[in-house]
């Protein structure tokens, strides 16, 4: 599985490096490889941050999705797991705030 999941850890450009940091209110499906109980649907709390059951709070905000997924990596491999594959994808993006929403026509 550990191989099948490396496969995916590459992800798409995309088309602005701004498109690609993480912001408050984005959700996040985040996968460690053979751990069920630390994998799932996260939200980047107003704080910009992402609560996990053995990390607690981890700074997300401003990262893009690839270098969270290397620092919980990191994280992880420093006292709780033995070469952690993680995983990390924006599922949900945060809706712009309003004065930087195009007008309703």
């Amino acid at each position: 599985m550990c191989l099948a999941l490396a496969g995916c850890l590459s992800q798409a450009p995309e088309t602005s490096p701004a498109a690609n940091v993480l912001a408050p209110g984005d959700g996040l499906r985040i996968t460690v490889a053979g751990e069920e109980e630390l994998s799932g649907g996260f939200v980047v709390n107003s704080d910009g941050n992402v609560r996990l059951e053995l990390l607690g709070a981890v700074p997300a905000a401003g990262l893009s999705p690839v270098a969270l997924q290397e620092k919980l990596r990191q994280l992880l491999a420093a006292g709780y797991l033995k070469n952690p594959q993680v995983l990390v994808e924006r599922v949900a993006v945060a809706a712009p705030p309003p004065d930087l929403r195009p007008p309703v026509q």
